[in-house]
Parts: C-alpha cells; sequence; structure tokens
C-alpha cells in the first residue's frame, strides 16, 4: 500500500472518528431534520389528498329562539321591549310594525314617563314580576302589570323607580288584595296625606 492512499484512508478514518464523537442529541437532531425534509418533499411531490388533522367538531350553532319564547331581553339583545312583550303576549312572533307592537311602544313610554327606568327594564321587570305571580296562583299578564302600576302615580313622575314598587305590588298581592286595592294602597305609600 502506498503513502498516499494509506494517507487518504487514515484521512477518512479521522473523519469518521470526527464524526463519531458528535453529540448524541445533535446526531438526533440532524436525523430528525432529515426526515421532515424527506418528508416535506414527499409530501409536496403527492397526487393523494391531504389529510387534515381532525379538529374537534364544532356543535352545529342552535336556531335563535323564538323572540316570544325569551325570558327576559338582555341589555345586549337587539330586539325592542314593544315587540318582545307584543309577540310574549301573543304566544308567537309577531309583526315589529303591527298594532299590537304600536301599543305596547305607547304602554312602555307612558311608564318610562312615569317611572325612573327604561322600557327594557320596565318591561323585564314586568314580566319578572308575571311569573312570580303565576307562581302564587295570581294570573297576571305583563301589560296589564304595566298599565296597573301606572295608575299609582297617576299622570305624575313617581319618587320611586318601576322596580321597586313591582316589589310593593306583589307584597300587597300576596296580602289578598286585588289590583284596585293594591294600586289604592301603593298611592297612600307615595301620599299618605
Amino acid at each position: 500500500m502506498s503513502f498516499q492512499s494509506h494517507h487518504t484512508d487514515m484521512a477518512h478514518a479521522k473523519n469518521v472518528n470526527n464524526r463519531n464523537r458528535m453529540p448524541s442529541c445533535c446526531r438526533r437532531s440532524l436525523l430528525f431534520a432529515c426526515l421532515l425534509a424527506s418528508g416535506l418533499v414527499i409530501t409536496a411531490c403527492s397526487d393523494e389528498p391531504e389529510i387534515e388533522a381532525s379538529a374537534p367538531a364544532q356543535p352545529a350553532s342552535a336556531p335563535a329562539p323564538h323572540l316570544h319564547a325569551l325570558p327576559w331581553l338582555k341589555r345586549t339583545d337587539p330586539t325592542d321591549a314593544d315587540v318582545w312583550l307584543a309577540s310574549r303576549e301573543a304566544g308567537r312572533d309577531i309583526d315589529p310594525l303591527g298594532p299590537a307592537v304600536s301599543q305596547m311602544h305607547q304602554r312602555l313610554e307612558v311608564a318610562a314617563q312615569r317611572f325612573r327606568d327604561h322600557p327594557r327594564m320596565i318591561a323585564n321587570r314586568a314580566v319578572q314580576l308575571e311569573t312570580m305571580l303565576k307562581e302564587k296562583g295570581i294570573d297576571e299578564h305583563a301589560p296589564s302589570i304595566i298599565e296597573t302600576l301606572c295608575e299609582v302615580p297617576g299622570d305624575r313622575r313617581y319618587v320611586e323607580s318601576f322596580s321597586s314598587l313591582t316589589q310593593h305590588y306583589y307584597n300587597l298581592r300576596l296580602e289578598g288584595l286585588d289590583k284596585a286595592k293594591a294600586v289604592e294602597a301603593l298611592r297612600k305609600l307615595e301620599d299618605p296625606a
């Protein structure tokens, strides 16, 4: 064997030894990078459709509940209180431009002028009171409650809010007073003279 070929073989052996001295974590990373690159090349050249990672199934969006079935109106609900109350009263969603909505709008406007609450709050409180009374066996609907409680201040602005008046009215109705007597008692509370 000539010196040159022996020298080349020694150089090659030295390179192999140097590669073997590479830390095992680096060799694994290099191997992983090579495998990843070859996988990307194979995937890019493949005619097969890609299989997407399965994402968790999203539940189908639930259909919007019917307006008349909403238990109350949130502050962010786009629905007007008059449309909601008229729909509840009809037991079905009704035309926002219909006469029932117009009548409900008028009721809520009168109540808003006589009390310190917004029509949406008045509508929610009236429905809440309707529910509370129904649980005690007293059948009185929210629109009727609004009209009844508007009788308390008459044409004047009431000192308290509609919300606080509903609580007083509830207590009087549970004591056995009918609508007229409850209104009379509430008037005396406001103006005892």
